[in-house]
């Protein structure tokens, strides 16, 4: 707790000082990120009981590898917002996205903890008890990242409207981030109706994060003005 509200001045301070929400650039990114996932797992105090430790065990050190890529791999400079970015509706379309990743990434986790402890048994064993809490609390974690996924999508479209006169753009962010909305809303629908659970719901879930993780972290290394959703000036080392 300590830590966090340590981490929570660092990004106040930068705010201050830069005149802007620390949403702009990766190093900004992974700033805000680390905070929201530690913030989920601080909340998750009183809903994860017993696999509490488990989650500050997992998100901890993703939270540091996430500052550590920031710090070392791009420019920690503070980055002037042009004018299309002054926007409210920027820094909640920023929000919203970060809502979203904090719980995606930790159903990520506990997807990946609940198949290495059930590892060695059979398909027709019963999984452990602790397993079963593993899987319904990564099940409650990507429907809370769907509705905030949801939210974000929303706002950056109804933001691409009024810059660009059209709510759809055939950008790589927005096409990823349709196709990860897309893939989520199938998993919670075979979770819910089609009673995929256990072993498949999570090898389901680790495949799909794999392109959210993506969409975040990865449309830096797409080549120069394919998208506009890239705000690094440029790689400290690469």
């Amino acid at each position: 707790m300590a830590a966090l509200v340590l981490h929570l001045a660092s990004a106040i301070i930068r705010w201050i000082g830069a005149g802007h929400p620390p949403v702009f650039g990766t190093f900004e990114a992974t700033l805000a990120a680390s905070w929201f996932l530690m913030l989920f797992v601080a909340l998750s105090f009183g809903s994860a009981h017993r696999q509490f430790r488990l989650l500050v065990l997992m998100a901890v050190p993703i939270a540091l590898l996430l500052l550590a890529y920031g710090v070392a791999f791009f420019d920690t400079s503070r980055i002037p917002l042009t004018i299309s970015e002054r926007s409210l509706w920027v820094e909640f379309h920023a929000l919203f996205s970060w809502l979203a990743f904090a719980p995606f990434t930790l159903a990520t986790c506990l997807s990946g903890f609940y198949l290495w402890s059930t590892r060695s048994r059979g398909a027709a064993a019963p999984a452990p008890a602790h397993a079963d809490t593993v899987d319904e609390l990564a099940f409650r974690y990507i429907t809370l990242g769907f509705v905030s996924h949801s939210i974000m999508f929303a706002l950056g479209s109804y933001y691409s409207s009024i810059l660009f006169g059209t709510w759809w753009r055939w950008d790589p962010a927005f096409s990823l981030s349709l196709i990860a909305w897309l893939l989520v809303g199938l998993y919670i629908h075979l979770r819910l109706f089609y009673q995929w659970n256990g072993k498949r719901a999570a090898r389901l879930f680790l495949a799909i994060f794999a392109l959210i993780g993506f969409s975040y972290w990865g449309l830096i290394y797409l080549p120069a003005g394919r998208t506009f959703h890239v705000f690094d000036l440029d790689l400290k080392a690469l």
